[in-house]
């Protein structure tokens, strides 16, 4: 939800008129399979009757200028003050803000230009001899200092607010700018790109890049967020944005509409498809997050991954790999860099072989990648039933992995969750078992240790379903 919503821009409000009564909103969509993340800014609009700035002001929460007076600046509401983060109280005091805002049923916070953006300076954002009071391990500096950092001190202010109100969920924050560290806060987003093909290309590099640097949950706009896209170039965007981390749509005020049932049917379809490819590989992307929480790897890879010692593959900026497992080429790819060895063409959905618009996909020799069906959203039962995609390697075997738990609390911390491992062998009378070979965990999911297997090959796909405690056999 962008900043619309407020009174007069002023964070932590909502417009009286346009949403009167947000609880009632929230609990409607809530019905109806939604989660909703609110715009919050950093500025606050300097006015006297305004309870933020009243407060904040009370407490001594403002960045200073070099001659020491409270610093004001130009954004969404006019002249506002800013938060000095590097002050624990301004971080207590922020926090504090966050309990009644949540209490409206807001699921997740969108922190947006917190670099901070300033419309009134030459910079753009703020003097960089603007005072930080600094506290504790953070010593007094001028902004300069503290101007990469500002986007993340913010971020995670926000998260200690949201973990003091609501301590037995999971956090969802969304930022535009972070800093390294700053993935263990919130996910981050590429900023405002426009709706060009040059700025479509641009974000897988983009977001690879993020990857590298430690921000492994980002994405960007889909569609872009300035000017206005034709139907091809929508249809094109969703069809690689399904693949990005961190997906979703985002039209700016005075756009055309960016709905995928804007552009005609041609580009709804795709775009159903496209998203019915994202959802069945939910297991797999939850997965991965599992994975980047406990060491770091980026969900979205360069495709070099595969083989760092193939120089070929270190300059490819359009095919990438989700996981080590699962090779994507978007349709607009032109003569990319691909990694040797067995790569087979994978088909999720009927038909996502076939549409043009859709990336080609290949899953690696060796992998086995873990499937769920197509739901609506994420509050429906992925895993009912599990599908394992299994590609054997040159040695007939193949392991992959799962991650599962509630998804919204943190019992995963006292060992309720699943973590499974399966592993496939080929046998000398040209069968295929396929088992669970390590268990970890109390969580039981939903599929309870069935599933359907595919093991996907050159002459074609051969399946059997079964419990893979017991072991699932497949005759190719």
């Amino acid at each position: 939800m962008d900043i619309d919503y407020m009174d007069g821009y002023r964070i932590f409000t909502f417009n009286p008129q346009t949403f009167p009564d947000p609880a009632a909103l929230n609990r409607d969509l809530h019905i109806r399979g939604f989660h909703s993340a609110w715009m919050i800014d950093p500025g606050a609009k300097v006015d006297s009757t305004y309870f933020v700035y009243k407060s904040g002001t009370a407490n001594d929460v403002w960045v200073k200028t070099a001659q020491g007076k409270e610093f004001h600046g130009d954004a969404w509401p006019g002249a506002c003050a800013f938060p000095d983060f590097t002050q624990p109280k301004t971080v207590r005091w922020w926090a504090d803000l966050y309990k009644d805002f949540l209490d409206k049923g807001v699921d997740g916070v969108w922190n947006d230009v917190n670099e901070p953006q300033i419309s009134n300076t030459p910079t753009g954002t703020m003097p960089e001899d603007n005072k930080h009071l600094g506290g504790d391990k953070i010593p007094a500096g001028p902004h300069l200092k503290y101007h990469n950092v500002y986007g993340y001190l913010m971020v995670k202010a926000s998260r200690e607010g949201i973990m003091k109100a609501r301590p037995q969920n999971r956090p969802f924050i969304l930022t535009r700018s972070n800093f390294l560290g700053g993935q263990r806060f919130a996910a981050t987003w590429t900023g405002d790109n426009a709706s060009w093909v040059s700025h479509m290309t641009m974000s897988v590099p983009m977001i690879l890049t993020l990857g590298l640097s430690g921000q492994p949950f980002s994405g960007a706009d889909v569609g872009g967020f300035l000017f206005n896209p034709d139907a091809d170039l929508f249809g094109r965007w969703m069809a690689l944005g399904a693949f990005y981390p961190f997906s979703r749509g985002h039209a700016c005020a005075g756009t055309i509409n960016k709905e995928p049932w804007a552009f005609g049917q041609k580009v709804e379809d795709v775009s159903r498809m496209a998203l019915e490819r994202r959802y069945v590989l939910l297991p797999y992307y939850y997965t991965l997050l599992h994975e980047a929480s406990e060491t770091g790897m980026p969900i979205m890879r360069p495709v070099f991954f595969a083989d760092p010692k193939d120089t070929l593959l270190r300059a490819e900026e359009q095919a990438f790999l989700i996981g080590e497992n699962l090779l994507v080429v978007p349709e607009w790819a032109q003569n990319p860099a691909l990694p040797k060895g067995i790569w087979r063409n994978l088909s999720l959905i009927p038909g996502d072989d076939k549409d043009s618009y859709q990336a080609k996909l290949k899953i690696r020799g060796g992998a086995i990648i873990p499937t769920g069906k197509i739901i609506q959203n994420t509050n429906e039962k992925s895993l009912d039933p599990l599908t394992l995609l299994v590609c054997l390697d040159e040695k007939g075997e193949a392991h992959g992995t799962l991650y599962w738990d509630e998804g919204d609390n943190w019992s995963f911390k006292d060992g309720n969750y699943s973590f499974q491992h399966f592993t496939a062998i080929r046998t000398a009378d040209n069968k295929v078992q396929v088992k669970i070979t390590q268990k970890k965990g109390k969580y039981i999911t939903e599929n309870n240790d069935m599933a359907i297997v595919k093991i996907i090959t050159d002459k074609g796909i051969y399946q059997a379903s079964g419990n893979l405690v017991e072991g699932i056999e497949v005759q190719l």
